[in-house]
Parts: structure tokens; sequence; C-alpha cells
């Protein structure tokens, strides 16, 4: 069954295990994952389970949102307490990625989920994402004249060594803490099962969603069927 609480996730479910129950974690829900890790699909995952998720700060995803202006200004005088943590239960992308240490000193007891990927298709992904896209705010200040990965190998390597750091630090401050940190590779096939015994959440009856796949499928059948029409003409 399911009921609703006053904070934190808006539902709350009470899973039955034999003779007793255990209820799903509630609290703050951190995705600390690169760009094209698989973080927009983790959003649309932890939104099916009931957490309020915020992907990035692209606008429309509250109400002050600015590609990040609002919430550098708060970052660079040293204030963390983003005011997106009032409105939500689960954050991913940037500009959260970049300041997990200081996340967790706020949120100690959070739950952080770090998605990978391999970093040959990781930096392909990332160099073809952002070939023909404007350099926005949060890039800038997290890469600099690196914001670009497709604009040169230095840039493109600056982005290989900033990912290899960040994944390593992360590794070395969790380690032993499986209770509140997982890691996550979508792309090689994790899904529902990792992710509901981590928070404790029953299994949906649906596939787990995998954004950028989709987005794949849709292009090749859209192609083929833009093929078919060329063939009856």
């Amino acid at each position: 069954m399911k009921y609703g609480i006053n904070e934190g996730c808006k539902t709350q479910c009470v899973l039955s295990l034999g003779s007793g129950t255990r209820m799903q974690y509630v609290g703050k829900i951190f995705g600390i994952g690169f760009h094209k890790t698989g973080t927009t699909s983790l959003t649309l995952a932890l939104r099916q389970l009931g957490y309020k998720a915020i992907h990035g700060d692209g606008y429309g995803t509250w109400s002050h949102a600015d590609e990040g202006r609002t919430l550098l200004k708060f970052i660079e005088r040293g204030d963390y307490r983003l005011p997106t943590f009032k409105l939500f239960d689960a954050f991913l992308d940037n500009p959260y990625f970049s300041i997990w240490p200081q996340i967790y000193r706020l949120y100690p007891e959070a739950k952080f989920i770090l998605t990978v990927r391999e970093e040959r298709d990781w930096i392909e992904s990332c160099t073809k994402y952002f070939a023909d896209r404007r350099v926005r705010p949060m890039q800038q200040w997290k890469f600099g004249d690196s914001a670009n990965p497709s604009k040169s190998e230095s840039a493109r390597q600056k982005w290989i060594q900033l990912y290899r750091q960040h994944n390593s630090s992360i590794m070395q401050h969790f380690d032993g803490l499986d209770h509140q940190f997982l890691v996550m590779d979508i792309a090689q096939g994790d899904g529902w099962d990792k992710l509901c015994k981590f928070l404790e959440a029953p299994i949906p009856h649906k596939h787990f969603p995998r954004a950028n796949r989709r987005k794949r499928w849709n292009l090749r059948s859209l192609l083929r069927r833009v093929a078919r029409n060329s063939k009856q003409r």
C-alpha cells in the first residue's frame, strides 16, 4: 500500500517481506555521475519510483531555472544550500555532481548514486552531443576554456582527465559505505533490480527507462520510414 508523507519523497511504500515490512527510502538522493552517463534515464526512473527529481537547471525545471546562473551565485559565494533542495527529493546533472563533497557535508545521511560509462563510449557521446550546442553557464564554470570537448583534442583530454578524477575521488570517499552509495552502469544494463534494492523500493511493472536509446531507436525508425516512402514514389 502507499500513503503520503509531509516532506521529502511524496510517496512512501510499505513492502511485505515475509514476517516483516520495510519502507522505501524517503530521504534525499543525489546523482553524482558526469554528463552522458545515464543521468536522464536515472532521473526518469526515480520519478517512476515516486521521487520528485530535477535534472540540471534548464529552463522549466523549476520556477527560477536559468541554466545555472542563479545556482552559481549561491555556489560562488560559498553557500551550498541551494534553493532547489527544498523543492525536490532527487538531484542529478550539473551543478549537483560538481559539488558532491559540499552536498555530502550538508546531507551526510543521503543516498548517492554514481552513474558511470565505459570511457571511450562516454567521451565520444559527449563530443557528439556538445558539437553543435552553445556553451552554457554551468558548462563554462565546470570546464573553463575546455567547455566544449568537440572543439579541440586538448579540451577532449581535459574532460577525460576530470572524468577520471571525479569517479576516483568518489569511489575512495564512499568505500565501505554501501548502504548509502551505489554505482550504476546503465549503458551495460544496470536497472530496476540494482536501483530498487538500493532504495528498498518495489520494482515497477515496466521497462527501466533508457532515454538516449529511445532517441536512437526513434531516429532509426524515422530514417527507415523516409527510405520506404522514397522507394514508393
